[in-house]
Protein backbone atom coordinates (compact mmCIF):
# COMPACT_ATOMS: atom_id res chain seq x y z
CA UNK A 1 0.00 0.00 0.00
CA UNK A 2 0.95 3.64 -1.00
CA UNK A 3 0.53 5.94 1.64
CA UNK A 4 0.66 9.90 0.82
CA UNK A 5 2.46 12.46 3.34
CA UNK A 6 -1.51 14.06 3.65
CA UNK A 7 -2.94 10.95 5.44
CA UNK A 8 -0.19 10.01 8.22
CA UNK A 9 -3.12 9.98 10.87
CA UNK A 10 -5.13 7.30 8.46
CA UNK A 11 -2.43 4.99 7.87
CA UNK A 12 -2.22 5.00 11.85
CA UNK A 13 -5.54 4.14 12.48
CA UNK A 14 -6.00 1.67 9.45
CA UNK A 15 -3.26 0.05 11.21
CA UNK A 16 -4.49 0.77 14.70
CA UNK A 17 -7.80 -1.57 13.31
CA UNK A 18 -6.11 -4.17 11.49
CA UNK A 19 -4.20 -5.44 14.88
CA UNK A 20 -4.90 -8.07 16.92
CA UNK A 21 -7.17 -5.71 19.41
CA UNK A 22 -9.38 -5.30 16.51
CA UNK A 23 -10.95 -8.92 16.72
CA UNK A 24 -10.86 -8.88 21.00
CA UNK A 25 -14.26 -9.75 22.07
CA UNK A 26 -16.49 -6.72 23.42
CA UNK A 27 -15.79 -7.66 27.29
CA UNK A 28 -11.66 -7.15 26.72
CA UNK A 29 -10.65 -3.89 28.32
CA UNK A 30 -9.63 -1.19 25.56
CA UNK A 31 -6.75 1.79 25.62
CA UNK A 32 -7.30 4.14 28.32
CA UNK A 33 -5.88 7.07 25.96
CA UNK A 34 -8.96 8.89 25.03
CA UNK A 35 -6.93 10.97 22.78
CA UNK A 36 -7.56 8.00 20.05
CA UNK A 37 -11.63 7.68 21.18
CA UNK A 38 -13.02 10.18 18.40
CA UNK A 39 -16.00 10.44 20.72
CA UNK A 40 -14.06 12.53 23.14
CA UNK A 41 -13.70 15.93 22.73
CA UNK A 42 -10.01 17.05 22.51
CA UNK A 43 -10.67 19.69 25.38
CA UNK A 44 -12.59 16.89 27.41
CA UNK A 45 -10.08 14.54 26.54
CA UNK A 46 -6.83 16.53 27.92
CA UNK A 47 -8.36 16.16 31.28
CA UNK A 48 -8.69 12.35 31.80
CA UNK A 49 -6.36 10.87 34.34
CA UNK A 50 -3.73 8.37 32.65
CA UNK A 51 -3.56 6.45 36.06
CA UNK A 52 -4.47 6.44 39.60
CA UNK A 53 -2.89 7.51 42.60
CA UNK A 54 -2.22 5.10 45.33
CA UNK A 55 -1.48 5.72 48.80
CA UNK A 56 -1.09 3.42 52.25
CA UNK A 57 -5.04 3.60 52.36
CA UNK A 58 -5.57 2.11 49.27
CA UNK A 59 -6.26 4.34 45.59
CA UNK A 60 -8.21 7.05 44.09
CA UNK A 61 -8.97 8.42 40.65
CA UNK A 62 -10.08 11.70 39.90
CA UNK A 63 -12.35 12.43 37.18
CA UNK A 64 -12.89 16.45 36.54
CA UNK A 65 -13.83 17.65 40.08
CA UNK A 66 -15.20 14.54 41.85
CA UNK A 67 -13.22 11.76 43.15
CA UNK A 68 -13.44 7.82 43.49
CA UNK A 69 -11.50 6.48 46.68
CA UNK A 70 -11.17 2.46 46.66
CA UNK A 71 -9.41 1.09 50.14
CA UNK A 72 -8.87 -2.33 51.29
CA UNK A 73 -9.97 -3.10 54.43
CA UNK A 74 -7.46 -5.00 57.06
CA UNK A 75 -8.28 -9.06 57.36
CA UNK A 76 -7.02 -11.45 59.89
CA UNK A 77 -7.14 -14.47 57.37
CA UNK A 78 -4.83 -14.95 55.00
CA UNK A 79 -7.02 -17.18 52.93
CA UNK A 80 -9.62 -15.06 53.34
CA UNK A 81 -11.45 -12.87 50.27
CA UNK A 82 -10.83 -9.30 51.43
CA UNK A 83 -12.92 -6.58 50.91
CA UNK A 84 -13.48 -3.00 50.24
CA UNK A 85 -14.67 0.35 50.58
CA UNK A 86 -15.70 2.89 47.88
CA UNK A 87 -16.05 6.76 48.63
CA UNK A 88 -17.27 9.48 46.59
CA UNK A 89 -15.89 12.76 47.39
CA UNK A 90 -17.29 16.23 45.87
CA UNK A 91 -16.77 19.33 47.76
CA UNK A 92 -14.90 18.56 50.04
CA UNK A 93 -17.43 15.92 51.27
CA UNK A 94 -17.19 12.03 50.97
CA UNK A 95 -20.17 9.78 50.85
CA UNK A 96 -19.75 6.08 50.69
CA UNK A 97 -20.99 3.81 47.82
CA UNK A 98 -22.76 0.44 48.35
CA UNK A 99 -22.12 -2.50 47.24
CA UNK A 100 -24.97 -3.42 44.46
CA UNK A 101 -27.40 -6.01 46.12
CA UNK A 102 -26.25 -8.43 43.08
CA UNK A 103 -22.73 -8.18 43.91
CA UNK A 104 -23.27 -9.53 47.27
CA UNK A 105 -19.96 -11.80 48.23
CA UNK A 106 -17.78 -9.77 45.60
CA UNK A 107 -16.10 -6.07 46.23
CA UNK A 108 -14.73 -3.17 44.44
CA UNK A 109 -11.30 -4.40 42.44
CA UNK A 110 -10.73 -1.92 40.35
CA UNK A 111 -11.97 1.96 38.67
CA UNK A 112 -11.68 4.34 35.72
CA UNK A 113 -12.68 7.34 34.51
CA UNK A 114 -14.88 8.23 31.18
CA UNK A 115 -16.75 10.62 29.67
CA UNK A 116 -19.38 10.24 27.17
CA UNK A 117 -19.36 12.15 23.24
CA UNK A 118 -20.40 15.58 25.36
CA UNK A 119 -17.63 15.20 27.79
CA UNK A 120 -19.87 14.61 30.65
CA UNK A 121 -17.69 12.28 33.65
CA UNK A 122 -18.24 8.74 34.90
CA UNK A 123 -16.58 6.11 36.65
CA UNK A 124 -16.60 2.38 35.44
CA UNK A 125 -15.86 0.65 38.77
CA UNK A 126 -14.80 -3.09 38.50
CA UNK A 127 -16.55 -5.97 41.18
CA UNK A 128 -14.62 -9.21 41.48
CA UNK A 129 -12.83 -10.65 44.36
CA UNK A 130 -9.50 -9.93 45.80
CA UNK A 131 -7.04 -11.07 46.67
CA UNK A 132 -7.10 -14.11 44.43
CA UNK A 133 -10.18 -12.78 41.47
CA UNK A 134 -12.09 -15.76 39.80
CA UNK A 135 -12.26 -17.04 36.31
CA UNK A 136 -15.39 -15.54 35.36
CA UNK A 137 -15.73 -12.61 37.80
CA UNK A 138 -15.12 -9.27 35.75
CA UNK A 139 -18.29 -7.16 36.29
CA UNK A 140 -18.40 -3.33 35.29
CA UNK A 141 -20.45 -1.10 37.01
CA UNK A 142 -20.97 2.95 35.08
CA UNK A 143 -21.58 5.39 38.22
CA UNK A 144 -22.22 9.44 37.50
CA UNK A 145 -20.38 12.03 39.35
CA UNK A 146 -22.43 12.23 42.39
CA UNK A 147 -21.83 8.26 42.69
CA UNK A 148 -25.59 7.37 41.63
CA UNK A 149 -25.29 3.93 40.45
CA UNK A 150 -26.68 3.65 36.46
CA UNK A 151 -26.10 -0.12 35.64
CA UNK A 152 -27.07 -3.47 37.41
CA UNK A 153 -26.15 -7.12 36.63
CA UNK A 154 -29.18 -9.05 37.22
CA UNK A 155 -28.91 -11.54 36.86
CA UNK A 156 -25.11 -11.58 38.35
CA UNK A 157 -24.04 -14.86 35.93
CA UNK A 158 -24.85 -15.59 32.66
CA UNK A 159 -24.83 -20.09 31.51
CA UNK A 160 -26.07 -22.72 33.50
CA UNK A 161 -24.42 -24.21 36.71
CA UNK A 162 -21.70 -26.69 35.47
CA UNK A 163 -21.60 -25.32 32.68
CA UNK A 164 -19.49 -22.37 31.54
CA UNK A 165 -20.90 -19.47 33.56
CA UNK A 166 -19.93 -15.37 32.27
CA UNK A 167 -20.66 -12.13 34.02
CA UNK A 168 -23.40 -10.31 33.30
CA UNK A 169 -22.58 -6.73 31.66
CA UNK A 170 -25.12 -6.53 29.32
CA UNK A 171 -26.80 -3.30 30.91
CA UNK A 172 -23.04 -1.91 31.44
CA UNK A 173 -22.56 -2.21 27.47
CA UNK A 174 -25.62 -1.02 26.04
CA UNK A 175 -25.38 2.08 28.06
CA UNK A 176 -21.97 2.51 27.59
CA UNK A 177 -22.49 2.18 23.91
CA UNK A 178 -25.91 4.55 24.28
CA UNK A 179 -23.45 6.90 26.07
CA UNK A 180 -20.57 7.00 23.67
CA UNK A 181 -18.21 5.24 25.40
CA UNK A 182 -15.49 3.23 24.99
CA UNK A 183 -14.67 0.98 27.60
CA UNK A 184 -11.82 2.05 29.34
CA UNK A 185 -8.19 0.23 31.32
CA UNK A 186 -9.29 -0.33 34.66
CA UNK A 187 -6.74 0.28 37.21
CA UNK A 188 -6.88 -2.20 40.24
CA UNK A 189 -6.05 -2.14 43.73
CA UNK A 190 -4.20 -4.94 43.56
CA UNK A 191 -1.60 -5.88 40.64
Amino acid sequence: MRLFPVAPVLALMLAACSGPEASAPAATPASSNPATTPAAPAAAAASLPTSPTRDETGMHIDCQSTRLHLAALPTQDTDASRLTTLEIEKDGTRQAIAVPKEMDGYTAVGLACVQDRSGTPYFVVQYGELPFGCSFCEWYYLYDASGRQLTHSTPPLRGTEGDEQEPNNDEYEKLIDTLGIKHPEVNYIED
